[in-house]
C-alpha cells in the first residue's frame, strides 16, 4: 500500500487518502498482539497510544464519525513509526503506510499550528546545498546553551545537547569513467555522513565494484512523508527517479532509513529505476567480500539495529556478516535492539523527553555490555545515541559499521 501515486495527483486528495485508510484499517482484527511491541503503549498503557488505538482513531476520523481535534492529532504524532507492530502483525496490516496516509489526511483536514507551518518550511529547505550542515551547526549551538536559556526550557536544548562535532572530510569522487555497477545514495545528509559515504566507496571499490553518485539526487523524502507532507515527498521522489534512472543496476544507501524510504517508493525495480539495497546487504549478496584484506581489530562492538533496518528492510543480519569479516573482532547485539532508540527521524526534536528516555536505555546497555564502540547503520540513530552517551559522560564512540571496516583496509588516500 503506497503513500500515494505521484503519477496521479488525485491520489493525494482527501477522498483518496481516506479510502486508503479505510482499506488498511479493515485488515486490523484488533487482536492486540502488537501492544507489547509498541514503545509508546508500553510507556503509557493508554490504548490511544497503541497501534490498535491509532488505527481506530484514524479510521473513525476518516469516516467522519470522530471529529479531528488536537488531542487526536497528538496521539498520532506520538507514534515513532518504528514498525515493530507491523513486523509482528498476523493480519499483515500495512501500519507504516496507514500512518503516513493518516498524517497526510490530518494535514488536509486540521488547521495547522504555526509550529507545523514552520516545520513544513524547514523540510522544504533540506535539499538546499549546505542546509543540513547549517541546521546541524545551529543545533549544536543550541545544545551548548546554559540550562536556563529559552531553548532549554522548551526541551529543544536537551534534545540536541551532546551532539558530536560534524566530521568534515572531503567527499571522495568515485568516478573512473566506467559503467557503474552500483549507484550510491547520498540524500540530504551527505554533509553529516561523509565518513560513511567515503567508507562505502572504498569498500565497494575494494570489492571490485564501480560506483557512481548522481549529482541531481536529493532527500529521499522520508522526513516529509512521515510528517504527512505528501506534496513535498512526491516532488523529492520524482527528482530521485530522474537522477537514478538508468544510473546503475543497483542503488545502495549507507543510511538504512533512506534505503527503507526508497524501497517503500519502489518495492520492485522498473522503468529504469535500480533495485534498492541497504549497502551491507549488497556487499554480502552481490560482491566477493573475500577480496577485502582486513587488519585485526581486537575490540568489542555493540551493534545497534535501526528500526528501518530491522523492521522495514529486514536485513539487520547483513551488518553482522560484514563486520564479522574483521579478524579478532567481538560483536555483541546491543541489548534491547527490538525497541526503537527514539531518534525516529525528527521525533527526538518533537518529543525530546520520550526520545531521550529510549536513548538512555540504549546508552546504559552499551556501557553494561562493556562495548568499546557502538555501531549503527542509520545516521539519525547514530547521532541520537552519541548524544545520549555524551550526556552520561561516557567516552564510547558511535560510528557507522562501514567506517569500522574501511579503517581496517590497507592505507589509502581516500578520506574516511
Amino acid at each position: 500500500m503506497p503513500l500515494f501515486d505521484c503519477s496521479n495527483p488525485g491520489d493525494g486528495a482527501p477522498s483518496a487518502l481516506a479510502a486508503a485508510i479505510h482499506d488498511a484499517s479493515d485488515r486490523c482484527v484488533a487482536c492486540g498482539l502488537c501492544l507489547p511491541h509498541c514503545p509508546t503503549y508500553r510507556d503509557s498503557l493508554n490504548e490511544n497510544e497503541s497501534p490498535r488505538g491509532r488505527i481506530s482513531l484514524l479510521a473513525a476520523a476518516a469516516r467522519g464519525t470522530l471529529p479531528v481535534t488536537s488531542a487526536l492529532s497528538t496521539h498520532i504524532d506520538h507514534c515513532l513509526g518504528c514498525l515493530a507492530c507491523e513486523k509482528v502483525c498476523p493480519s499483515h496490516v500495512p501500519y507504516g503506510a496507514l500512518l503516513r496516509n493518516g498524517r497526510a489526511w490530518l494535514n488536509q483536514n486540521h488547521p495547522g499550528t504555526w509550529r507545523r507551518r514552520l516545520y513544513r518550511s524547514l523540510i522544504r529547505g533540506v535539499d538546499v546545498p549546505g542546509a543540513m550542515a547549517m541546521a546541524y551547526g545551529v543545533a549544536r549551538l543550541i545544545g551548548s546553551l546554559p540550562p536556563g536559556s529559552r531553548a532549554a526550557r522548551t526541551g529543544l536544548g536537551s534534545a540536541v545537547h551532546g551532539l558530536p562535532a560534524r566530521p568534515r572530510p572531503a567527499l571522495a569522487d568515485p568516478g573512473d569513467g566506467r559503467v557503474a555497477d552500483v549507484a550510491l545514495f547520498r540524500g540530504c545528509t551527505a554533509d553529516l555522513d561523509r565518513p560513511a559515504l567515503n567508507a562505502a566507496i572504498r569498500i565497494l571499490r575494494a570489492a571490485g565494484q564501480h560506483v557512481s553518485i548522481p549529482r541531481a539526487q536529493g532527500c529521499c523524502g522520508a522526513l516529509a512523508a512521515h510528517a504527512g507532507f505528501a506534496d513535498i515527498a512526491c516532488r523529492q521522489r520524482l527528482r530521485n527517479n530522474e537522477a537514478f534512472e538508468a544510473a546503475a543496476p543497483a542503488l545502495v544507501s549507507v543510511a538504512s532509513g533512506c534505503a527503507a524510504e526508497l524501497r517503500h517508493d519502489h518495492p520492485r525495480p522498473g522503468a529504469g529505476f535500480p533495485a534498492v539495497y541497504d549497502v551491507h546487504r549488497y556487499l554480502v549478496e552481490k560482491t566477493d567480500l573475500a577480496r577485502l584484506a582486513l587488519a585485526p581489530l581486537p575490540r568489542t562492538l555493540a551493534v545497534h539495529d535501526p528500526c528501518s533496518l530491522r523492521n522495514a528492510l529486514g536485513g539487520e543480519r547483513f551488518v553482522y556478516e560484514v563486520l564479522a569479516r574483521i579478524p579478532e573482532i567481538r560483536l555483541v547485539e546491543l541489548p534491547g535492539n527490538a525497541v526503537c532508540c527514539g531518534a525516529a527521524g525528527d521525533y527526538f526534536l518533537r518529543e525530546p523527553a520520550r526520545a531521550q528516555a529510549l536513548a538512555r536505555s540504549k546508552a546504559d546497555a552499551a556501557r553494561e555490555a562493556g562495548a568499546d564502540m557502538v555501531v549503527s547503520a542509520n545516521i539519525g540513530c547514530a547521532l541520537h545515541l552519541s548524544a545520549a552517551l555524551a550526556r552520561q559522560g561516557s567516552p564510547i564512540p558511535v560510528h557507522h559499521p562501514l567506517w569500522v571496516v574501511a579503517r581496517q583496509l590497507p592505507p589509502a588516500r581516500d578520506p574516511c
